[in-house]
């Protein structure tokens, strides 16, 4: 039974790294042809829903203060969440010290009695929001000068419903920030593939634009969900509107810096993957949802079926088991380590390797290979040896602390565990 799921998982693993190169090779990698720019620009809307973010707020207002846009057609709404930290002490002086700058902008600080959790928060900037696009950006992210002129024509087609920048790590300084470095390369190339045949399925809080109409005809955010933005992209699938990923228009995001910070975040984003796809059963191989319902739900489902089994499988079946078979044999000739390195010398032979195995490992290994190669070059990422370094750990350690992610995923689910923000 145990190689049985091992031969579904390698298989799995295979067909669906073997469809994504299908689809590169056949489609040129580069952003769909926008619109033109509009002469008479759209009033945005950006919304901050902001919970105990002291230390870098102040940081992501002056990358929007710093936007290459009219000051005029920006508003900003600053919702916080009942933040226990000095964050509301930290915009009361932002707002104070930076007058000058805001004199000519719409900007908006509000404040909730109680913690509702981010849905509600941005629920609560959509309610007030004046703009005909509705930004939201996280208070730990940064964007660049250009971004927003960039995204802004892709909306001239009239069923986009969400714009979707690149988003990189800010710092890679730390060994668990160089565990994430290649993986958010890797994701953003990941989605530009799926940008092609619409099938996203997330999209990310660091200034992921919306039309604003769209969002209000489609209920606003949830509220008791603990991955709000995999859900809306969820539910703008399911009213087949259009999601575009962008690999032009930039921001950069501050990551976890202590992996009990990263495990918690991963566990919280991917229980809330579960969630969903249970949340929204019924899209799964449904054909009036295109390739989204046919393949990309099934392959989400796939790849964190394939991640909860992933360690188990190899450390038992290439690790604890053989160890746990030599240790019975050697019990036989009372442990004598150097009968046993005698003869495993003299018996060792090409032949006694297990080539299917390595012939899978070896495929798999190339395909991720390819995958961070295209990544660098269509997220123009420079290859440095500290590139090389986070490239290694993301092959070889990354699906392992993964796979533990998922176990406690499972764990908390069935202890009914649910967390927020």
């Amino acid at each position: 039974m145990i190689d049985l799921a091992i031969w579904v998982m390698y298989f799995i693993s295979t067909y669906f790294a073997v469809f994504w190169l299908l689809v590169i090779l056949e489609n040129k990698i580069k952003d769909e042809t926008p619109g033109k720019l509009p002469k008479s620009l759209p009033l945005v809307t950006i919304a901050l829903p902001i919970w105990n973010e002291e230390k870098s707020l102040v940081a992501t207002l002056k990358s929007v203060l710093a936007l290459d846009y009219p000051r005029k057609k920006l508003h900003i709404i600053l919702v916080d969440d009942h933040s226990t930290d000095s964050t509301p002490n930290v915009i009361k002086e932002f707002l104070r010290t930076h007058a000058a700058a805001l004199k000519n902008i719409s900007i908006q600080s509000l404040r909730h009695t109680v913690n509702k959790g981010k849905g509600s928060a941005l629920n609560t900037a959509l309610k007030h929001a004046k703009g005909e696009l509705f930004i939201c950006l996280d208070a730990d992210s940064f964007v660049k000068p250009n971004t927003l002129k960039i995204m802004i024509p892709y909306f001239s087609h009239k069923n986009v419903a969400s714009v979707l920048p690149l988003m990189k790590l800010r710092t890679v300084k730390r060994f668990v920030l160089h565990l994430q470095y290649v993986e958010y390369l890797v994701n953003f190339f990941l989605k530009k593939v799926m940008s092609m045949l619409d099938c996203i399925h997330v999209t990310p809080g660091p200034f992921a634009a919306y039309r604003t109409s769209i969002l209000r005809k489609v209920g606003g955010f949830a509220t008791d969900n603990l991955t709000e933005d995999l859900e809306m992209a969820l539910r703008l699938q399911k009213h087949n509107y259009k999601i575009i990923q962008l690999m032009n228009a930039r921001v950069t995001t501050l990551a976890p810096t202590t992996m009990k910070a990263w495990f918690q975040q991963r566990n919280r984003w991917y229980k809330g993957t579960l969630m969903n796809l249970y949340l929204y059963k019924k899209m799964f191989f449904a054909k009036k949802y295109g390739e989204f319902g046919l393949f990309q739900l099934p392959m989400v489902l796939g790849a964190a079926t394939v991640s909860i089994f992933f360690a188990l499988f190899v450390i038992w079946q290439h690790m604890l088991r053989p160890f746990l078979l030599h240790v019975y044999d050697m019990s036989f000739i009372s442990f004598n380590m150097r009968l046993v390195s005698e003869q495993w010398v003299s018996r060792l032979h090409f032949l006694d390797a297990n080539y299917m195995i390595l012939f899978f490992s070896l495929v798999l290994f190339g395909f991720g290979l390819g995958w961070i190669i295209y990544a660098f070059k269509y997220t123009e990422e420079r290859v440095t040896a500290s590139g090389v370094t986070s490239s290694a750990l993301f092959m070889v350690i990354y699906p392992f602390f993964l796979s533990m992610v998922w176990w406690s995923v499972v764990l908390d689910l069935a202890r009914g565990k649910k967390q927020r923000w």
